[in-house]
């Protein structure tokens, strides 16, 4: 059962995407300076590789023209401060044991790979507040099928704009938290699920004073682009 008492987590978006670069090597080692819970990261498929990058198109985050999967060789791809694409076990050795982190699954056609990998690390000791790997995505049916396969790790449906399934969700992917858009957020169903043991994260907060409001709204914790600043609000 997830911890909801008055703890409220500061996780870093995307390593500290307002800071460093996102999803960088240079961003994750910076996060990892901070007294911060967890950082989030983005993870997609190429070439039975799992990688750590956010975007569809290459462009903004690599200059390079083109669409992700139709890279031939993503390891001669660099980031626009000049690092390789870091790989999800790359992320792995750096974090392991050392600060929690939630893998938001965009692109994985084989949830194999991800399995395979995170079972070929040692067992980590318990952990109060967030659980030291959380999987999440808006692909809802990836997580269930995470779910049937025996996954693990605790799951975490993300939702924006679209009412969730709520119920489906906590009947089938049985999860340790839900995600939600700070812009559409709904606090009822905070309270709801909160009632139930479930916890509620909200994406992307950059403002102290929402981050303070949400906090004394039930909310268990949120994604921030500035995790050094959000580590100051009351």
């Amino acid at each position: 059962m997830p911890d909801l008492s008055e703890n409220f987590y500061i996780i870093g978006h995307r390593g500290a995407a307002g800071e460093r670069l996102e999803n960088s090597l240079d961003g994750f080692k910076h996060a990892l300076t901070l007294a911060i819970d967890a950082i989030e990261i983005d993870i997609r498929e190429h070439a039975a590789e799992l990688w750590v990058f956010h975007d569809h198109d290459l462009e903004r985050l690599t200059g390079t023209p083109g669409l992700f999967e139709d890279q031939a060789d993503l390891s001669a791809i660099r980031l626009r401060n000049g690092e390789a694409l870091p790989t999800l076990r790359q992320l792995l050795d750096l974090y392991w044991g050392k600060m929690p982190i939630n893998i938001e699954i965009k692109a994985v056609d084989n949830p194999g790979l991800l399995l395979d990998l995170l079972a070929g690390y040692p067992a980590l000791p318990d952990h109060t507040g967030l659980p030291w790997i959380l999987l999440s995505s808006f692909n809802h049916r990836a997580l269930l099928k995470l779910r049937e396969r025996g996954c693990p790790w605790p799951l975490a449906p993300i939702d924006s704009g679209i009412p969730p399934q709520v119920e489906f969700g906590l009947e089938q992917i049985r999860p340790w938290s839900w995600h939600f858009d700070n812009e559409y957020l709904d606090l009822d169903l905070v309270k709801q699920l909160r009632a139930q043991g479930v916890p509620s994260l909200v994406f992307t907060v950059n403002d102290i004073e929402r981050a303070s409001e949400l906090k004394h709204s039930g909310v268990a914790g949120i994604f921030t682009d500035y995790p050094s600043k959000m580590i100051q609000i009351d």
